[in-house]
């Protein structure tokens, strides 16, 4: 079957997005300078203290979101890949935002929450596209 006019275009988005978001988690957890530039040493601080748990909770909601748009060009099966990224990002959000004393709101700003949001939207919307055009494949 041939490919989707929106295939190759969504499966870009799909791979920038992720790609972003690979090296944001990259750039935080190796102290990159030009991250550490733009943070108040109370932010540092802050996300030097996150616990382990939730940065591997976090690499696996990035490992598997760039993995899964990786697939999607191919046309591979990835709706399991996205799955397990939706729920990877929500279980970061919460324990940024609730379970963390201050949250990152707190100390980020709400700029954090529209970031962690769109992660989780978008990885869900990913997860719906990857499902459907994995059920156009499977169509006779």
């Amino acid at each position: 079957m041939a490919r989707a006019w929106h295939h190759l275009p969504v499966s870009a988005i799909a791979v920038l997005w992720n790609l972003l978001l690979l090296g944001d988690f990259l750039g935080l957890l190796l102290k990159a300078p030009i991250y550490m530039s733009w943070m108040t040493p109370e932010q540092a601080a802050w996300y030097a203290a996150t616990p382990y748990w939730v940065l591997i909770v976090w690499a696996i909601a990035v490992g598997t979101g760039v993995l899964a748009s990786i697939l999607l060009v191919s046309r591979m099966a990835t709706g399991a890949f996205f799955a397990l990224s939706f729920l990877a990002w929500v279980v970061v959000a919460v324990a940024m935002e609730v379970l963390r004393d201050p949250s990152v709101s707190t100390v980020m700003g709400d700029r954090s929450l529209w970031l962690l949001g769109a992660a989780i939207v978008l990885a869900f919307l990913f997860f719906l596209y990857a499902r459907a055009m994995h059920a156009r494949l499977r169509r006779p």
